[in-house]
């Protein structure tokens, strides 16, 4: 019996050969799932291990936890180095040189003095002018110009003054005699070393306590006092002695100078010869109390040991760490995409908005370590940004629960990546939820900026409770939980949402979406398209009008966006204003410009208009979504009024008829509830104008037929739009549009221009 079989039986019978059952599994969309899980795995693993690798501690900072040793480690003491360095930059003698100025005019003056012994014209001491001798405190009698005189005269004499006055200049270069305000700071033992060093003329430098130095010119007694003790001791004649200290007395003045760059060196040098003073700290041992803030010692301890710990840990220690932060990335990714297969399938179906979000959770990502790095000490603020602006953007491209569901992810990421705490962890969650939860539509500019401002409070608020859980709350710490981190957490909600608010366009065009607030600015009349609309077609501009009230009320009715589908309906038709004389809505002379055209010729003309409309959307750069409603608002129905125009004309001309497929829109079908909801409302508010007496009865009908007709026709399959939403839609409707062409009594005027015989007609409201 096999054999008489028929081939295509035996075709049919024939086992297809088996496919193996991953390929039965493994479809585009999850291999783009896998693609994505693997890349977000690699590069968040990369940019984690860089974040741990980075300083997490800055000078200012408080530290909420205690800070242990994992190895046995060195670091310089800096409190302890530096006061050693600066008590050998005090402890360093200033440096003074001789006043050479005053010292030559003493010397002048001693050979002036000689020289009056030497003149020999001078005989008595009333030779010598007043001025003089009471300069020079030579006696009236005449007694030192004697003596001047055995040394101008004696042979043997001059070399003697010479030595003498040579030995006096020693002696008086000797002399600490210092300026008064510097012999001041000099006795200060708190600023000063407790001794100077003079660079003596002949003698080199010589030390000089506070008892040896003189200050000039309060001291200048003492000074005399010393200068006539070395005067006496050089012995001078006694008669010439008063004239030798008249000569160094005449002008006192400092013997010695500051030498401030010499000085200045000595100290720094002295400074940098101290070595630095080290510490050990054992495995185990704290090295910072918990609520300490971190001076710059500190900070250097924690980083000795961090550089200590990575010297110490083996490659293979290292390699298991970073294969173990791969590994909880990876966990993270799977379970990010099987909550986006479970609820946000089309980020599956459309590889672009997978790469949109991985992109951005890893810029966030990026942005948190590379400024906690930059500045540990504002963690909170480095953090809680990108995690706010991560949950804020996808909670306007998607949804709220979506941005609960990633924040959380973005959330674990950052916390990975800078080994923050669990209650770090929960100030940064308490943004996300507050943020998503207020932000269910942005309508006005101000919205992001108060979710930013709620968000920060929340995040200020749990951040207070955290550091308080953790600590024993001293004033210290009060203070700075008050100051800085719920003003950090403030501070971030805050810029968050005014970025946020600037950036927004950049945000729809990445994400193909748009905002309640860029859909109010389209409901603008002055808009340049829905101008030519009122210019050009006024008519399908008024149909626009009463379809966006139809279908925002519609759109309550099943809490659909309603501003999306008024905003659709005002631009549903915009196609129109290239042809709209051939829309009898547009004609006001009575004209139909199809009665000379072929029926296969108008179908070109009514069905351009939908690819007219997109190219327009197009051309003046409307948002995608309303590009949707244009293209879809006729779905694939048929152009019923043609189509049996050509049946009509292939009989008459007894050609073959033409198919219904040949006569319906392109299509696409709706793909959301509100451009189903479009669909309906705008065959409904074209069918009703149609009626001779719009009552509500036959409103309601027609609506229904209309319904079941879209329905039955299949304009609804691809929109999710249940039965009883269909139901509540049609209801809406009804009530809508019995309202808008409600009936009116005829004022009496009216019926008296009425012949007798005519029945009473009732008028349509405008």
């Amino acid at each position: 019996m096999a054999l008489f079989r028929s081939p295509r039986l035996r075709r049919r019978i024939t086992p297809r050969p088996s496919q193996p059952r991953w390929l039965l599994w493994w479809r585009p969309e999850r291999a783009w799932a896998a693609f994505y899980i693997v890349a977000l795995t690699l590069v968040a693993g990369l940019i984690s291990m860089r974040g741990q690798e980075g300083p997490r501690f800055e000078v200012g900072q408080t530290v909420p936890r205690a800070v242990v040793a994992r190895v046995r480690f060195e670091a310089v003491n800096n409190a302890q180095t530096n006061n050693k360095k600066t008590d050998a930059y005090g402890a360093q003698p200033a440096v003074y040189v001789p006043n050479d100025v005053y010292l030559e005019s003493v010397r002048k003056d001693l050979k002036a003095l000689i020289a009056l012994g030497s003149d020999r014209s001078i005989t008595s001491i009333e030779q010598i002018p007043p001025k003089v001798r009471q300069d020079y405190q030579l006696d009236p009698e005449g007694r030192a110009l004697a003596e001047l005189r055995l040394f101008g005269t004696a042979a043997s004499s001059q070399p003697s003054w010479e030595v003498l006055t040579a030995n006096l200049m020693i002696d008086l270069a000797s002399l600490a005699a210092l300026d008064s305000a510097q012999a001041a700071q000099e006795r200060d033992k708190t600023q000063r070393a407790p001794n100077i060093i003079i660079k003596h003329p002949t003698r080199g430098e010589l030390d000089r306590y506070d008892n040896a130095i003189i200050a000039v010119p309060a001291e200048v007694a003492a000074l005399r006092d010393r200068v006539a003790a070395l005067v006496e001791e050089l012995r001078f004649p006694r008669d010439l002695q008063p004239s030798i200290l008249a000569v160094v007395m005449r002008d006192p003045r400092p013997t010695y100078l500051l030498d401030s760059q010499e000085t200045e060196r000595r100290k720094e040098l002295a400074q940098k010869s101290q070595p630095e003073v080290k510490r050990t700290f054992d495995a185990n041992q704290v090295i910072i109390p918990a609520g300490t803030l971190l001076s710059e010692t500190d900070v250097k301890y924690l980083r000795a040991e961090q550089t200590a710990f990575k010297a110490a840990v083996n490659t293979l220690s290292l390699w298991l760490q970073r294969i173990a932060i791969m590994g909880l990335i990876a966990l993270i990714a799977v379970g990010l995409w099987v909550y986006i297969s479970a609820y946000n399938v089309r980020i599956l179906e459309n590889p672009t908005r997978g790469a949109a979000l991985v992109g951005l959770l890893l810029l966030c990502q990026l942005i948190a370590v590379t400024f906690t790095n930059l500045q540990p000490a504002f963690v909170i603020f480095t953090t809680a940004v990108p995690v706010l602006l991560a949950a804020i953007v996808l909670a306007i491209a998607y949804d709220q629960r979506f941005a609960v569901a990633t924040g959380l992810v973005m959330a674990l990421l950052v916390a990975i990546s800078l080994n923050l705490s669990p209650g770090h962890l929960l100030i940064l969650l308490a943004g996300v939820g507050v943020a998503a939860a207020c932000l269910d539509e942005v309508r006005t500019r101000s919205r992001l900026v108060l979710v930013g401002l709620w968000a920060g409070l929340a995040m200020g608020a749990t951040a207070l409770l955290v550091n308080i859980a953790q600590q024993p709350l001293t004033p210290s710490l009060q203070i700075d939980l008050i100051r800085f981190d719920t003003i950090s957490a403030l501070a971030a909600g805050l810029i968050t949402g005014l970025f946020v608010q600037g950036v927004l366009p950049a945000i729809e065009r990445a994400f193909k979406v748009t905002t309640a607030m860029t859909l109010k600015e389209l409901t603008d009349a002055s808009h340049p398209l829905l101008r030519r609309l009122a210019q050009e077609a006024p008519g399908t501009y008024q149909h626009s009008l009463r379809l966006a009230d139809i279908a925002e009320a519609a759109a309550d009715a099943i809490d659909a966006n309603s501003l999306l589908c008024k905003v659709g309906a005002l631009y549903h038709d915009i196609g129109k204003i290239n042809k709209p004389l051939y829309f009898i809505e547009n004609t006001t002379d009575g004209l139909n410009r199809h009665s000379k055209l072929s029926p296969a010729m108008s179908l070109l003309i009514i069905v351009g208009h939908v690819k007219d409309g997109v190219e327009m959307a197009r051309e003046y750069r409307l948002p995608g979504p309303l590009r949707h409603f244009i293209e879809s608002h006729h779905g694939t129905t048929l152009v019923e009024y043609f189509y049996h125009a050509a049946r009509k004309q292939s009989d008459a001309q007894q050609t073959p008829a033409p198919t219904e497929f040949e006569f319906r829109y392109p299509g696409p079908l709706p793909r959301t509830r509100e451009a189903a909801i479009l669909m309906l409302g705008d065959s409904v508010e074209a069918s009703v104008r149609t009626l001779d007496e719009p009552t509500q009865p036959r409103i309601r009908q027609l609506v229904h037929d209309l319904a079941q007709k879209r329905l039955r026709d299949g304009q609804f399959n691809e929109c999710n739009l249940s039965l009883s939403e269909l139901h509540n839609i049609e209801e809406s409707m009804i009530k809508t549009v019995s309202v808008m062409y409600h009936g009116r009594v005829k004022y009496p005027t009216d019926q008296k221009k009425e012949s007798p015989t005519s029945p009473p007609v009732q008028q349509r409201s405008a």
